[in-house]
């Protein structure tokens, strides 16, 4: 049997929480309380701030001279602790919490400990604004309370028992067995590399292989890294690389510093290509930075604005890609598509810049190790002989990890 764990600071957060709690009993649940805060108190809790503290290694009553950002990271660390035993056990099955920014903080050190299948809820103000590191490419759900969450009112009320329901509702039994004799590739997209990214997600299928693509606005690219990181996947079709691009150049949606360096050093074969790198996102217009005034810009809908990355910027844009790359494990194909990088990066469109993408050709290849393999194509990233050429190089990995996984089971049976 698995319970829903509600994690919080009774020490400031006692009403809503235990608001929070008798909304939970009523949906059925009898869920455990873990305290994250850092002044005893005499509330009725599975585990106690000292619990707590104690699972961090330290003892409650020196946190108090700690200053109060680093006693939340010693909390988080150890509920972090706690939790990462209770799942152990198979006994979690949805973690909750609500509050304001710390409890924002204190979720985001527990998320990594919960395996994807074990819905994460948080209820916090901090979801108003960017929630990026909230998600960290976890399956959360994430709600406003429209009021502050603070002692006791008809909104809050409403607002925790809404979100105790859904807790209710979409608990489970445990996380998602990815572990299995199935062959999956990760693939990643954009709305402008999304028909070479279709054309190679239909042809896995074909062959019995399952395509998961995850959307390179940051949230997609670290779950990339972090699947790759726990070999859920066999292969990686990284054809999007926008959030590197926003991370060389400055746009708004990265992917962090670890992005395009978990397949090298886990040894999951990968092919890239460099789709979308003719651009970085922003918000509406007026949220653009003054340094890119003199770029060309192009609205993409209401809500973001797309600039155009210049030659200089595309050949920083190789270079990064080489270091993160580094010396990889296993193979790894860099395909250059010279005849552009999107659909707005062609003959007619309003991005075509030949001279950039070759800039970043030039930018790989300065900077690339000798166990990286760079071919060009004179076709644009979304031709179908181009898709053609990625699908055949992810058939000649997924073969080759097939033998080599054959021979290792017959080698251990010897």
């Amino acid at each position: 049997m698995t319970n829903i764990i509600v994690v919080g600071t009774y020490d400031t957060k006692a009403k809503p929480l235990k608001t929070l709690e008798r909304a939970l009993v009523a949906a059925g649940e009898m869920p455990v309380t873990i305290d994250t805060g850092i002044f005893s108190t005499d509330v009725d809790v599975t585990y106690s701030g000292s619990d707590v503290a104690k699972a961090a290694g330290v003892n409650l009553r020196d946190l108090s001279s700690q200053g109060r950002a680093k006693s939340v990271s010693i909390m988080a660390e150890g509920a972090a602790n706690i939790l990462g035993e209770l799942v152990s056990n198979g006994s979690v099955g949805a973690v909750v919490m609500i509050g304001g920014s710390n409890a924002s903080s204190v979720f985001t050190h527990l998320v990594p400990k919960v395996p994807l299948g074990i819905p994460k809820l948080l209820m916090a103000t901090t979801v108003s604004g960017d929630v990026r590191t909230l998600v960290n490419g976890a399956d959360t759900i994430l709600f406003y309370p429209i009021v502050d969450v603070d002692g006791d009112n008809s909104i809050l009320r409403a607002m925790i028992k809404r979100l105790a329901d859904t807790a209710a509702a979409v608990k489970s039994d445990g996380p998602i067995n990815l572990v299995t004799q199935e062959r999956r590739v990760a693939l990643s997209m954009y709305g402008v590399t999304t028909p070479c990214v279709q054309l190679v997600e239909r042809q896995l299928r074909l062959i019995g292989v399952e395509p998961l693509v995850f959307h390179a606005n940051g949230a997609g690219g670290a779950t990339i890294e972090r699947f790759a990181r726990q070999y859920l996947i066999n292969a990686i079709a990284d054809l999007t690389l926008a959030e590197l691009s926003n991370e060389v150049v400055g746009g708004a949606y990265p992917a962090g510093r670890d992005r395009m360096t978990a397949a090298s050093c886990t040894g999951i074969p990968q092919v890239i290509a460099p789709g979308s790198i003719d651009m970085v996102a922003f918000g509406p217009g007026h949220a653009m930075p003054e340094k890119f005034k003199d770029h060309l810009t192009c609205a993409h809908n209401d809500l973001v604005t797309l600039v155009r990355t210049t030659p200089n910027e595309c050949y920083q844009i190789g270079k990064k890609l080489a270091e993160r790359i580094g010396a990889p494990k296993a193979d790894t194909v860099v395909c250059v598509p010279l005849g552009g990088t999107s659909m707005m990066d062609k003959p007619g469109e309003v991005f075509y810049n030949p001279e950039a993408v070759r800039a970043f050709h030039d930018g790989l290849k300065d900077f690339a190790s000798s166990e990286i393999q760079i071919e060009t194509s004179p076709k644009n990233i979304n031709d179908p002989d181009f898709a053609a050429r990625i699908f055949s190089h992810l058939v000649m990995f997924l073969e080759m990890k097939s033998t080599g996984q054959m021979t290792q089971q017959l080698n251990s049976r010897e």
